[in-house]
């Protein structure tokens, strides 16, 4: 891929997770690069090839992440897991946010999107089996499969949920990945039940990893915390 080509993606990535994919054109792509529309316009024709080409680097990126272990799991792992699905969502959270809009906009890129997911849940459950397996959770074949699908609902509408309550987060990075890692924070909420052995052991180090000292609830909806009130 040529240096201008990078570029571009880098920089289009950057301005769709701040602003918003639907108020990002191709000029304002161009100006932020200092280059012309027509210099963009030979390496992409259009913004649709640019979000195609940031969905390869998006589902790549998670997928080689959710490889199978090659090694009994530990909890260790388990966060490692955690923390690449907190890199994908943060990295390309435009995509999840816009999900629905990006997905009607352009049928191929819908159909390469289910055979995503498909791959990642098939991934995933092998990973819940491995878990399985080491005695880090206890649950039988049709708790494993809910416990995959609705961990895959978390992480593909939890940003979607953020940018619709908290719309000033787009412009407070900070602010916005607080909320993200509450995202995996309520991954880990879902498999709390069936925790055992070490994992439940390290359980309230999870928590606080991905929660913090904030309340979630009150994070989505821009509630102030005790603190704040007491100081106001």
């Amino acid at each position: 891929m040529t240096s201008t080509k990078q570029k571009i993606l880098d920089t289009s990535l950057a301005l769709f997770n701040q602003q918003g994919e639907r108020n990002v054109t191709t000029n304002h792509i161009a100006e932020a690069l200092g280059i012309s529309p027509g210099n963009l316009y030979y390496h992409f024709r259009n913004k649709g090839m640019i979000v195609s080409a940031l969905f390869d680097r998006y589902q790549g990126q998670l997928l080689a992440s959710l490889e199978a272990p090659q090694a009994p799991m530990t909890w260790r792992v388990k966060v490692y897991y955690f923390e690449s699905l907190l890199a994908s969502m943060w990295q390309f959270r435009f995509f999840h946010r816009d999900l629905s809009h990006l997905l009607h906009a352009d049928e191929e890129l819908a159909r390469r999107y289910r055979t995503f997911v498909q791959a990642v849940t098939e991934r995933g459950a092998l990973i819940f089996g491995e878990l399985r397996n080491s005695g880090i959770i206890a649950v039988d074949d049709e708790q494993l499969q809910g416990l995959m699908v609705n961990t895959w609902v978390i992480m593909s509408s939890w940003a979607s949920l953020v940018h619709g309550l908290r719309p000033d987060a787009a412009g407070d990075e900070a602010l916005d990945e607080k909320l993200m890692r509450h995202g995996i924070y309520q991954m880990i909420c879902l498999e709390e039940p069936f925790l055992t052995g070490e994992a439940r052991e390290h359980l309230e180090e999870m928590r606080a990893r991905y929660r913090g000292a904030d309340n979630t609830t009150g994070l989505l909806l821009g509630m102030p915390t005790e603190e704040e009130e007491k100081a106001g």
